[in-house]
C-alpha cells in the first residue's frame, strides 16, 4: 500500500511544486534509547516526509516528519508497539545501533521536536486510504496497545495547530524577502495569523488532507528557516536524505563522506520559488 501510494505521487507537479518519492533498499537502521529502566532497540521509522522550499538554488525553508506506517490489525483498529510510540512521542536522546545513525552521528543524537509533530503514524486502510496522526495524539487516544478509527473520528480538534511561533525568531532581515515569497506563492497575507499553511498538522484524516497539509508545509518539524538551523542533528540527517532524493545542488553544507544505509521510503515536496518552471527542479 505504501509502494502504491508512492508510485501515485512520484513525479507529479502543480504550479511551482514537484513531488518525488524514492524507496531506499538496504539494511534496516536501528537506534538505542532508554524507556524507564530498559534499554530498547528499535527502528526509528520506515518513512520520512520532507517539504522544502528553494530560491536562487538555496534551501530557504524545510520541514521533516518521521512516519511509522501501520496496517489495520482488524477492521478500524491498529496495534501500536509501546516502545516505538515512546520513541516517536518523546524523542529521547538515542544512539545509532546500525545503519544511518551509526555511520553518521556520534554517540548521541538529539532531535528537539519543538512542534510535537516530528513523530507520526501512517494508519493504512485497505484498499488505499491513510490517516496521518502525530504520535502525541496516538498516545492520547490509545486503548491498551491499540488505537481505533472510532476514537480518531471523535478527535475534536481540527487537525491543525496555529503557527509554531519558535520558527519566526529564526528569520533575519536578509531573509524577509524569501519569507514573503512563500506567502506570496500561497496568495495570503502576513505571518502570525491563523493561515492554512506553515502550520503544525496534528492529523490528516484521509489521503486528500495529507497531500494538502504536506504541500502547504503543515506537516512535521521545522529543520531550517531562512538560513538558520533549528535543529543541528535533524539538519544533518535531512541533508543526507535530500542528497539521496537528488537535491544535492541545493544543499549548502558539505556532507561529503556521510553515508546512507537504511531501508526507508523518502517522499519530498519541493517548492521552487525561482522564476523557472518546476520541471527544471533537480530530481
Amino acid at each position: 500500500m505504501v509502494t502504491d501510494m508512492c508510485k501515485t505521487i512520484d513525479g507529479k507537479t502543480f504550479e511551482k511544486l514537484k513531488f518525488y518519492t524514492k524507496k531506499i533498499h538496504g539494511k534496516q537502521s536501528f537506534v538505542e534509547f532508554h524507556n524507564k529502566n530498559k534499554q530498547i532497540t528499535k527502528e526509528l521509522a520506515d518513512m520520512v516526509i520532507i517539504s522544502v522550499a528553494t530560491k536562487n538554488r538555496k534551501i530557504i525553508y524545510e520541514k521533516t516528519a518521521f512516519i511509522q506506517n501501520k496496517k489495520e490489525s482488524t477492521d478500524g483498529i491498529w496495534k501500536i508497539d509501546q516502545d516505538q510510540l515512546y520513541l516517536l512521542h518523546n524523542f529521547p536522546t538515542f544512539k545509532g545501533n546500525t545503519g544511518i545513525f551509526k555511520r553518521n552521528f556520534g554517540d548521541e543524537v538529539v532531535f528537539l521536536n519543538h512542534s510535537k509533530t516530528l513523530g507520526n503514524y501512517g494508519l493504512f486502510q485497505s484498499p488505499g486510504e491513510m490517516i496521518l496522526v502525530n504520535a502525541l495524539t496516538v498516545y492520547k487516544l490509545l486503548q491498551g496497545d491499540k488505537v481505533s478509527l472510532s476514537d480518531i473520528r471523535k478527535f475534536t480538534q481540527n487537525g491543525s495547530q496555529k503557527h509554531n511561533g519558535f520558527q519566526f525568531p529564526l528569520i533575519d532581515d536578509p531573509y524577509l524577502e524569501e519569507m514573503l515569497w512563500i506567502y506570496k506563492h500561497f496568495q495570503h497575507g502576513l505571518p502570525f495569523l491563523n493561515l492554512p499553511f506553515l502550520n503544525n498538522s496534528i492529523a490528516s484524516f484521509n489521503i486528500y488532507e495529507f497531500i494538502r497539509n504536506w504541500s502547504l508545509f503543515n506537516i512535521g518539524e521545522v529543520v531550517s528557516a531562512y538560513g538558520n538551523i533549528a535543529d543541528k542533528d535533524l539538519s544533518t540527517f535531512n541533508r543526507i536524505l535530500l542528497r539521496e532524493a537528488g537535491l544535492s545542488n541545493f544543499i549548502n553544507t558539505n556532507i561529503d563522506g556521510q553515508e546512507f544505509e537504511n531501508n526507508l521510503t523518502i517522499i519530498v515536496a519541493h517548492l521552487n520559488l525561482d522564476n523557472k518552471n518546476s520541471e527544471q527542479s533537480c530530481f
